[in-house]
């Protein structure tokens, strides 16, 4: 009996010394791995976050751009007026920190990139690193266009709601002012697709039974909006102005609930 008692308890230790281990050499390997594992992912982080371009490049290839002006603020460029405002860039040149500069237009990236401009200088930075770039003088006059454009005539702009001081809508002979609470419902049946040339807007115009005329006026600024038929319209400001095709929410709305032409 005794031998056998000895003989159990040698195998309990031999069975506990094992499952020690067991868990240890386990554990071991778990926790190598989550640490490695980590470490890829740190690298991966760094190597993600390393720029070694020119900001003015970093700028060039950003998807989203936000422009203020002093009178609106946060307006986001639609993708073809993004593409002039980068067309814009390939005449401008690198120059030391100028003497004196304050700007007139701002903009920023979507992760954080921030330029700024005075229409003689661009400034582009970071919280480490800024750069300028001198505008040719006879490309001024453009590039302030090409802001002013990406700014007045985007639907960003046109959306925001909550600068509104009075809104009309017109509809042959007939004008209708539209209530405040109402404001937020007709913003947000705004939905663009694309910006696109006038022929096909104009025609479209042409062709429907129904166009409205939607006046904007707010504090430092104002803009119309042309509905051409269902699919379009055309939205001008500071005598400028874009031409996109939209989703019909906007002429659906104005038709069946403004005017109740449907009823």
């Amino acid at each position: 009996m005794a031998k056998r008692r000895k003989i159990k308890k040698s195998v309990f230790l031999v069975g506990g010394i094992i499952l020690f281990f067991g868990v240890y050499i386990g554990s071991f390997m778990l926790f190598s791995k989550v640490e490695n594992s980590d470490k890829k992912n740190a690298v991966t982080i760094n190597t993600e976050r390393e720029d070694n371009r020119s900001l003015l490049k970093q700028l060039e290839d950003k998807e989203k751009i936000y422009l203020s002006d002093g009178v609106v603020s946060d307006v986001r460029v639609d993708d073809k007026l993004l593409e002039e405002l980068r067309y814009s860039f390939e005449d401008v040149s690198k120059i030391r920190t100028p003497q004196s500069y304050t700007s007139v237009y701002e903009g920023y990236s979507d992760d954080g990139l921030k330029f700024s401009t005075d229409l003689n200088v661009i400034r582009i930075y970071t919280v480490n690193k800024e750069e300028y770039y001198k505008i040719p003088v006879s490309s001024k006059d453009e590039f302030k266009k090409i802001l002013e454009k990406s700014i007045y005539t985007s639907f960003d702009f046109v959306k925001q709601y909550k600068t509104w001081k009075e809104v009309k809508i017109t509809y042959k002979d007939k004008t209708k002012n539209l209530s405040r609470w109402k404001y937020d419902d007709l913003a947000n049946t705004m939905a663009s697709k694309r910006i696109v040339g006038k022929v096909q807007p104009e025609k479209s115009k042409e062709r429907s039974d129904y166009n409205f005329v939607i006046q904007i006026k707010a504090d430092n600024y104002e803009a119309k909006i042309e509905t051409m038929g269902e699919d379009y319209v055309k939205i001008s400001s500071k005598d400028l102005s874009s031409y996109y095709e939209v989703h019909t929410a906007l002429y659906t709305y104005i038709k069946d609930e403004v005017f109740k032409l449907s009823k």
